[in-house]
């Protein structure tokens, strides 16, 4: 076939096409209008899929920034060296105040040991030991009832101040750390070791008597305190869930309120020690052991549960097995 005669074959078609389409407008309105609905009832069922899929995107996005911003909330508290005004505040917490709150309404966590041999330290005062770690928030929280009770019988000239992990429990528990801290007394020696860092790196190592001790009552975590082989305690007086959100100047300032919440936790947690360190040191001084709430307290706490016993009223989480150590506790290596 010719060029000419394919040129005129195509003109034909196209010419047959348009006379068809001339002939039967409604049919292509109709195939027009067919695919329109279709368009539209594709669109319809497809409206549903696309809404709820974007709204999951939507809460997918809002989840993730609130993620974000709690991972990522400024913490209060900080670790840095002593702060002078926090430090008075702390370590003089006002006679008033310390007869008011009592014993705060917190459990009594001491038991006794029943051991006839006196812990004593380098002077031969009774000893005071005490075990933790600075990861360690319960640790954290302990110290303020301690730092509390031990001004009563010496003085801290200084106290850094620290924050627990920030990948434990508890995150940042505002708190001190005994490293690099001072402290004399007349009365008592005060020993403290804490074992571990932040970042849970050995830090310090108990002296051979008091790795006995460790290994006696088997204690495997934090924290731990032996009051002069009388008393122990393995449990925190109060819930390191109220430092949360805290400063230690925020916490500081509480101290002069007997009806704050807190307060009550961290005072009547020391009193508690107060009494028990009096048991030890004979009633010296006489200004702090005569003084209220200590002689109504001190007969409960030499009374305390034989360890073993349990404890009626004793707290049912123990911090010990939450806040575990590493290999590096182990007192046998």
């Amino acid at each position: 076939m010719s060029r000419k005669e394919s040129k005129n074959v195509a003109t034909t078609a196209r010419q047959r096409r348009e006379s068809t389409l001339k002939q039967n407008p409604k049919k292509s309105s109709r195939t027009s209008q067919g695919s329109a609905r279709r368009r539209r009832s594709n669109a319809r069922r497809l409206s549903p899929l696309w809404f709820i899929g974007g709204l999951l995107v939507c809460v997918v996005i809002v989840v993730g920034v609130f993620m974000y911003i709690a991972d990522h909330q400024p913490v209060a508290g900080v670790i840095g060296p002593t702060d002078p005004k926090i430090l008075s505040q702390v370590t003089h917490v006002k006679p008033s105040v310390l007869a008011k709150v009592n014993t705060g309404g917190v459990h009594n966590i001491l038991q006794t040991t029943g051991s006839t041999q006196e812990l004593t330290g380098q002077n031969g005062k009774p000893e005071i030991f005490y075990y933790g770690a600075e990861f360690c928030p319960f640790c954290g929280a302990q110290r303020w009832s301690l730092v509390v009770a031990l001004s009563r019988f010496g003085t801290f000239s200084q106290l850094p101040e620290g924050l627990s992990s920030e990948q434990d429990v508890y995150a940042n528990t505002p708190t001190f750390t005994f490293v690099g801290s001072k402290y004399t007394s007349p009365y008592i020696d005060f020993v403290p070791v804490e074992a571990q860092t932040r970042d849970h790196k050995p830090l310090q190592t108990p002296a051979a008597h008091e790795q006995q001790v460790l290994q006696q009552y088997q204690v495997n975590g934090f924290p731990f305190l032996d009051i002069a082989g009388g008393y122990m305690a393995s449990n925190t007086f109060y819930d390191p869930g109220l430092l949360q959100g805290l400063s230690q100047k925020d916490i500081a300032n509480k101290l002069s309120d007997p009806n704050n919440d807190l307060t009550q936790s961290i005072v009547g947690g020391a009193n508690y020690l107060t009494a028990a360190i009096c048991s030890v040191t004979h009633d010296q001084p006489a200004n702090v052991c005569t003084q209220a709430p200590i002689p109504a307290i001190e007969p409960s706490v030499i009374h305390s549960p034989h360890l073993g016993q349990p404890q009626a009223d004793a707290p049912t989480n123990d911090p010990v097995a939450l806040s575990t150590g590493r290999r590096e506790d182990d007192f046998s290596a």
